[in-house]
């Protein structure tokens, strides 16, 4: 697993010299955005493009304009696994995250677990069963720009957040905060480049401890028409309290319906024991 991650960085670091021949700015809405505010938001004629922080596990490390909203939606999504004996799925029903821009480089988010329906059987135990469903846990989240703006081929955010407990039997059980670096490089105007470090400390409700999990992303996207682009994404998970590798890969196809409208749909496959399949349907929109 080390060894992938190795070759696609070294890829990566390979393109970047390359495509930087291309000088020509991407995002070009340059003006002084740092006057705008939540209360005083960024004309529409100068907001970036968006970039939602679905549908892989890779986030944005842009933030929202200052002023302005976003929505991103997991319409649907569909998670099944099998381990030995155990085996389960769970629904998802729109589970979102809202961002509301404060400035130019901050915003705050706010998820929401909406509807899950989620069940597990043991075909050795079937008194094993357990049956789940309702509305899941909250997350406040903020997310800040640190390096790169509208006119630069690179960016470096952060995004710190705490999840909340209040799903009951749908939600994890305990307080999980996390950290995560989202990194993004414009090789092309089509074509990107990115990844993130993500450290985030869930809560095992089945023993009352928490634990570190460690997860590193690559990913590439890229515009093949003004409507339509994909992305492939290489995940890993790393469970400080078994010292192992997990690992998926995700691919999906997105749909740029305007400016301020995207559908995606795809899905996770894994590559390793341990981790769920995924098949997922999405909105993101803007205003």
């Amino acid at each position: 697993m080390l060894r992938l991650y190795a070759c696609l960085a070294l890829v990566l670091t390979l393109a970047a010299p390359a495509a930087a021949q291309n000088a020509k700015l991407l995002n070009d809405t340059l003006t002084n955005k740092r006057q705008f505010n939540l209360f005083h938001p960024t004309p529409r004629a100068v907001m970036r493009p968006m970039v939602p922080d679905r549908p892989g596990i890779t986030e944005s490390p842009y933030s929202v304009d200052a002023g302005h909203l976003q929505y991103e939606s997991d319409v649907l999504r569909l998670l099944t696994r099998r381990e030995g004996t155990t085996y389960g799925h769970d629904w998802y029903g729109n589970h979102f995250l809202a961002k509301v821009g404060l400035t130019d480089r901050t915003d705050f988010q706010v998820a929401l677990d909406m509807y899950t329906d989620t069940r597990n059987y043991d075909s050795a135990d079937p008194t094993a069963t357990v049956e789940a469903r309702g509305v899941g846990d909250i997350t406040l989240r903020v997310k800040q720009t640190l390096v790169g703006d509208d006119d630069s081929r690179w960016a470096l955010g952060l995004i710190g957040y705490v999840q909340l407990p209040t799903g009951g039997l749908v939600g994890d059980g305990g307080y999980e905060p996390g950290l995560t670096m989202p990194a993004v490089f414009q090789c092309t105007q089509k074509w990107s480049v990115g990844g993130q470090v993500a450290a985030h400390l869930y809560y095992d409700r089945s023993v009352s401890q928490h634990y570190v999990q460690l997860t590193p992303t690559l990913t590439t996207d890229y515009q093949f028409t003004k409507v339509f682009q994909s992305f492939v994404e290489l995940v890993g998970y790393w469970d400080l309290r078994q010292a192992a590798w997990r690992s998926s890969i995700n691919v999906g196809p997105q749909l740029d319906i305007s400016d301020n409208v995207q559908l995606d749909f795809g899905t996770h496959l894994p590559i390793t024991h341990s981790v769920d399949r995924e098949y997922f349907l999405g909105i993101s929109f803007r205003r």
